[in-house]
């Protein structure tokens, strides 16, 4: 049988398919196309979500942005932000900036459960780090010392070689260095203050090395000297810079930094 003969056949066969199965294809055709309306439709009422919860958290901060309000917003207006828009990129930034203004008004039980809510809500969110050093700050300022040591070392295993990872090691240099354990609080120090390590942080434990061998040298004939920051950023270890909430605008309220 010649190819032409063989490729009509299939046809004719296809056809007869088609026709005995026509239902079926209607309905699986109208099936499909329904569920890529209602797609559709979840991603534009997504987007509508996203851009009207973005606004809102907009309003809020331009006027302290532009000199309207000198104290900044109050920790309850990006709370009730963060709860009429859950769910959302801004919803995420503003339970994190709610929780941050919880602290900086000193009501650090209440930040910590804020900090607490937010992996719940936002699980395996890029500022699930931030939330988890809020709580290890939180237990600091509370003096729940042992908590807070394990929340800090807990910061540094899941979060390592980020910014908040170095926040959270200068929590426990500041606690070894209570404790009377220089030399551990002296070998973070160092590890901040390497260049490969630059940031803000990094001269933060730049100034608090060179303040604890200032106090100690006899610490600097055991450990060799790192290279430290420029003498600008001296005063870096009293006024560390505040915590950072990524992908925001807001001026920070007091740190929830160690």
């Amino acid at each position: 049988m010649s190819s032409q003969a063989t490729g009509s056949t299939r046809m004719i066969e296809f056809l007869a398919w088609v026709e005995v199965n026509k239902k079926k294809l209607l309905i699986g055709t109208a099936v499909i196309a329904v569920a890529v309306a209602a797609y559709s439709i979840y991603q534009w009422h997504r987007n509508e979500a996203e851009t009207e919860a973005t606004v809102a958290l907009y309003k809020i901060q331009a006027p302290a942005a532009q000199g309207g309000k000198s104290t900044g917003p109050g920790a309850q207006a990006f709370l009730q932000l963060a709860t009429t828009h859950s769910g959302t990129s801004a919803g995420a930034q503003a339970l994190l900036l709610g929780a941050e203004g919880l602290f900086g008004e000193n009501k650090f039980a209440e930040a910590k459960a804020q900090f607490e809510q937010f992996p719940r809500t936002y699980p395996d969110h890029p500022l699930a780090g931030t939330a988890a050093l809020g709580i290890a700050a939180c237990l600091d300022a509370m003096d729940k010392t042992n908590e807070a040591q394990v929340a800090y070392q807990d910061v540094v295993s899941r979060f390592a070689g980020s910014v908040v990872a170095s926040q959270a090691k200068l929590g426990l240099a500041r606690f070894y260095q209570s404790k009377g354990d220089l030399a551990q609080a002296l070998k973070i120090y160092e590890e901040l203050a390497r260049p490969a390590a630059s940031s803000a942080w990094g001269a933060v434990a730049s100034a608090r090395r060179e303040q604890l061998l200032a106090h100690h040298p006899e610490l600097a004939k055991t450990n060799p000297p790192a290279p430290v920051f420029p003498s600008a950023l001296s005063n870096a270890a009293a006024n560390p810079p505040p915590l950072e909430l990524k992908g925001t605008n807001a001026a920070p309220a007091k740190s929830a930094g160690p």
